[in-house]
């Protein structure tokens, strides 16, 4: 029996990558600097806090019920379970195309 094996698709999102041509894309930045804190805390008391303002379609994407539905359940609310091991139909533009249960090979 083959082992099954998860593929990570996930990528690093970075400050103005564009992930889908018309969204705005994601702004990382200080929401208070290391130099800013200074002002609010005591003597030799510094931090940052980071601040990450993104549409929730950025990354490696995954429709969940709600994004059609209302009152669909929202990515939070799937068990991991649900999203993995799916049947699935990969499409290798211009060679090959497969359906069914992915293994990995070709």
């Amino acid at each position: 029996m083959a082992t099954k094996q998860l593929i990570d698709l996930s990528h690093t999102i970075e400050h103005g990558m564009i992930t889908y041509k018309g969204l705005p894309a994601p702004i990382i930045c200080d929401y208070l600097s290391r130099e800013q804190s200074k002002a609010h805390y005591a003597p030799g008391t510094q931090f940052q806090i980071g601040k990450i303002e993104m549409v929730a379609n950025t990354g490696t994407y995954l429709d969940s019920p709600f994004h059609r539905y209302e009152d669909g359940k929202d990515l939070s609310q799937l068990e991991l379970t649900s999203l993995a091991d799916l049947k699935a139909e990969l499409v290798v533009a211009g060679t090959i195309r497969l359906s069914g249960y992915y293994d990995g090979a070709l």
